[in-house]
């Protein structure tokens, strides 16, 4: 059973689950700029196999954004993303600042998971740089 570890994703094994998991990959050098400015994060690791993952981006004081909340397609379907985003709201009330603001954009599909983990659906809108 995959176990949340404190081994932080190397570049590849994010953008190899990014991919896996249907989310798409960056270039390297974009995946490790990102990386580097993570607020906080969950790695679950089935062994030294990264199989889930989810981190919180931001200023770190006023806004932050959950992203990259992927589960490889092997260890889908077992709950595990209601456990990852529950680790990941307890270190983020453990390490950020109350009244925060936190946001995500959900896939089509995942709002559920997001709703039990207490977000409410708002307006939003985003743009990809050419």
């Amino acid at each position: 059973m995959p176990e949340f570890s404190k081994t932080p994703a190397t570049v590849r094994e994010y953008c190899d689950l990014r991919e896996a998991s249907g989310l798409g990959a960056f270039p390297m050098e974009n995946a490790r700029i990102g990386l580097a400015n993570t607020l906080t994060a969950v790695w679950l690791r089935d062994g030294d196999r990264l199989v889930g993952m989810a981190r919180i981006i931001g200023d770190g004081g006023c806004f932050a954004q959950v992203t990259d909340v992927a589960v490889h397609p092997d260890f889908q379907r077992q709950g595990l993303g209601a456990k990852i985003m529950a680790q990941l709201l307890q270190q983020a009330r453990e390490t950020l600042p109350s009244d925060l603001y936190l946001s995500l954009i959900a896939d089509p599909g995942a709002e559920n998971l997001y709703e039990k983990s207490g977000f409410e659906p708002r307006y939003g809108m985003s743009l990809i740089l050419p």
